[in-house]
């Protein structure tokens, strides 16, 4: 029996070929079907307080959650956004108008008992 290795090695470069452009032409046809999907939700940090118990914040449609996990309890507490921050905080006030005013009333408020505590 005589084996001609021509022909055996010319039908495994066939194979192979057809193999590469099979797989080639698949790619370039259906390249949109296989684009990632966006994600809305995110790590954006985590720390391990003890071996028990971990602390993550996640990122979900531009809102922040806290999630602590101990043992087998779960909580998730919705933060502020770092827009709503922003946006929460009053505007700067003139310091040279409420020198006088703030530190008076901040002073007498601190040192007047509250009328409540005494009356019972």
């Amino acid at each position: 029996m005589h084996i001609d290795y021509f022909r055996v090695v010319l039908s495994l470069a066939l194979c192979l070929g057809l193999g590469v452009g099979a797989i080639y032409l698949l790619r370039s046809r259906f390249r949109g079907l296989s684009s990632r999907v966006a994600r809305d939700l995110s790590l954006l940090e985590s720390l391990q307080i003890d071996p028990r118990t971990a602390v993550h914040v996640l990122g979900y449609k531009g809102e922040r959650l806290l999630l602590t996990t101990r043992d087998n309890a779960i909580h998730v507490t919705a933060l502020r956004s770092a827009d709503a921050d922003a946006a929460s905080e009053p505007a700067p006030q003139d310091d040279a108008a409420d020198t006088n005013t703030g530190t008076d009333a901040t002073a007498a408020n601190a040192a007047e008992p509250h009328a409540g505590a005494r009356a019972s």
